[in-house]
């Protein structure tokens, strides 16, 4: 959908649930609702626990199509030096920086002294988990796995700990990318002198993510709208609260 019929579509779905009890909302407003609806569909899909059907983002082939325009690939031999590494074998790794969920990782032996070719598969951990397991020799990364620990970034690059036995490799990652705000008209135009922005953005961009799911992020975004402007529903805004944990 274009902007003018995401914007066009909120104000109708807005007007005929709220009538004449709520203000209209200006460009500026809807935008933000818009783009906080998108991310928290996201949240939600990537997170079977989090949504009413259980499902993770790919439960179903709706919910594959609805994602696949902002699911990406990354490949990197790089390793970013540093000495905050949690374990000898840490390598620190540069992953894009509009990474936003991890879904699939890997790491491709490419060294002369393993066999070429040979991928191993990378285990997320937490640092409770890592504390833990470091000193169980069984559980420790070996030939078959490697452990990734999330960091923040190293000199402005978003990066991950990967801790492996193995130098020579090649880090393989799908993720979803973090997505453009959806900005229903050119900020700066529309509001001059006021450095409005969203996600640092003000030019007008519709929502990346498939049109199969645009009108559900306007149903999303015209409830979150009603919620705000009416602080009497408690119950209805803990429950909001609770879905993007």
């Amino acid at each position: 959908m274009t902007v003018q019929e995401l914007n066009n579509e909120f104000d109708i779905y807005y007007n005929n649930i709220a009538g004449q009890s709520n203000p209209d909302l200006d460009i500026f407003e809807k935008s933000t609702y818009l783009t906080k609806a998108q991310l928290e569909i996201i949240k939600n899909y990537y997170d079977s626990l989090s949504n009413r059907k259980q499902k993770g983002f790919e439960g179903s082939e709706k919910r594959r199509r609805d994602l696949n325009e902002i699911v990406k690939n990354y490949e990197t031999s790089t390793i970013v030096a540093s000495t905050s590494g949690l374990n000898s074998n840490s390598k620190f790794i540069p992953i894009p920086n509009e990474t936003f969920l991890i879904v699939l990782e890997k790491i491709k032996l490419v060294s002369t002294d393993c066999d070429n070719n040979k991928s191993i598969r990378v285990e997320p951990k937490t640092h409770d988990e890592y504390n833990i397991e470091i000193e169980n020799p069984f559980k420790l990364p070996d030939n078959s796995v490697a452990w990734r620990i999330d960091i923040s970034k190293i000199d402005n690059q978003k990066v991950v700990e990967v801790i492996t036995p193995y130098n020579g490799f090649k880090y393989q990652m799908r993720y979803i990318k973090y997505p453009k705000p959806i900005i229903l008209a050119d900020l700066s135009t529309t509001y001059p002198g006021e450095s409005l922005t969203i996600d640092g953005q003000s030019s007008a961009s519709t929502s990346e993510l498939n049109e199969s799911i645009h009108r559900e992020i306007i149903d999303r975004a015209v409830e979150l709208a009603l919620l705000d402007y009416k602080p009497q529903n408690l119950q209805g805004r803990v429950q909001i609260d609770a879905r993007n944990e």
